[in-house]
């Protein structure tokens, strides 16, 4: 299980429009030039968003992006389904001829099912909200520091 450059972008951008958006609308070019993701890349990724109703646009000179729902009411699930599809391990076809089809089922679960369990718990119980306060509650500057 992989979280793919297309999820962390999406949750990246996400997390950069709850911080800002309560200020103004953004646009797809502002978010993507401060998080360093190709404008092209985030328009695909935020129409997913839109289609899910995680965002919402606004036409116009002053147009832009905001979030459709407080960033309280948007989890890591709903923007990774939105974006990537059901988050999990896929159970394992098993053939019939397979003489050990036990190993498959145990296997599934004991690692597979409990996996799938405790990711969805993780990504159902994380909010934008609580990733841009666990933003907030960093050391900003360290985004900033070179080391040698």
């Amino acid at each position: 299980m992989k979280l793919s450059k297309r999820g962390r972008y999406a949750l990246r951008a996400l997390v950069y429009l709850s911080l800002n958006s309560d200020k103004e609308k953004m646009t797809l070019s502002k978010i993507a030039k401060e998080n360093d993701i190709s404008t092209k890349y985030l328009e695909q990724i935020f129409s997913n968003l839109k289609r899910s109703g995680i965002v919402k646009s606004v036409a116009g000179i002053n147009g832009g992006y905001l979030l459709a729902r407080p960033s309280t009411d948007i989890s890591v699930e709903d923007v990774l389904n939105a974006v990537e599809g059901d988050y999990k391990i896929e159970d394992e076809e098993i053939s019939e001829n397979c003489m050990v089809k036990g190993i498959s089922k145990a296997l599934q679960r004991l690692v597979i099912d409990r996996i799938n369990e405790e990711t969805g718990k993780v990504i159902k119980n994380v909010t934008l909200r609580k990733l841009a306060d666990e933003y907030s509650n960093t050391d900003r500057d360290a985004d900033e520091m070179y080391y040698i």
